[in-house]
Formats: structure tokens, sequence, C-alpha cells
């Protein structure tokens, strides 16, 4: 199977500015990605994880996690932390979009796991409009 993925607008538009280690990063979890999918997660070193899971369920940013199929990747920046069968956690962690678990994902956002005041960050739905081409890759 191919498995493809797409920048969204917003997403495009930083990845330009981002520090050579993200890049990097991002790099690999791409490369990953469109050689393995997402099906058997052991094929990566960060954790995986749909990130309506790390909101509780009377929140409403738990239905807009689940509604826009958000999830998100370890990065391993600034370094991976801990062991375990799912993977190691980072500070940092890639928002991707993965609508009904398809064979296309769609890059929305890089960003601590959490905001300042100790909360689970979600990209805004500015983060969610538009999308590139596939990358064919």
């Amino acid at each position: 199977m191919s498995y493809f993925v797409k920048f969204k607008q917003r997403f495009a538009i930083e990845f330009q500015r981002f520090l050579p280690d993200q890049k990097q990063a991002i790099g690999q979890f791409l490369y990953t990605y469109q050689e393995h999918g997402l099906a058997d997660q052991t094929k990566y070193r960060g954790r995986i994880s749909p990130s309506w899971m790390n909101v509780p369920t009377n929140h409403p940013n738990h239905v807009y996690a689940k509604d826009n199929h958000l999830w998100h990747y370890h990065v391993g920046l600034p370094s991976y932390s801990g062991s375990g069968t799912w993977g190691q956690t980072s500070d940092w962690v890639l928002h991707f979009q993965w609508p009904d678990k398809g064979p296309v994902i769609q890059l929305v956002d890089l960003y601590t796991h959490h905001t300042s005041d100790k909360l689970f960050y979600l990209p805004s739905e500015a983060y969610l409009e538009d999308t590139s081409e596939p990358d064919m890759a």
C-alpha cells in the first residue's frame, strides 16, 4: 500500500522557518510513515496517540480533536524520554489529521505537548484550513 502526506497551508508556511533539528525530526517521521503507514506503531521511536485521548471527555476540546481526526506524534524534541511498547515521549509533538485511518495524513502543527498553563495543546481551527496536494515521494 502507498502512504501519502499533505501539508496544511499554515503548516507548510511555518515549516520553511523551522530549525534544522525540527525538520529532521519531521522528516524521519514522514520517511517511516511513507514506508510503513501507521498500523504498526512499533516502527516509530516516538509515541503516536489520538489527541482526544489526552482531553477529558466532558471537555469541548475532546469533541474538537475527535471530530477533526487529530493525532499527534512525539518527535523527540528536545529529546526522547521513557520507554515502552508504544514508543517514547517528548516535550514537542507533531499534530496531524488522519481521517478514517486512511492512507493520507495531513500535517497540521508542531508545538509543545502542553501549554504554559499545563493544558494539552491542540492546534486552532486556523491550522486546519486548506491542504496541499499529497506528497507522492
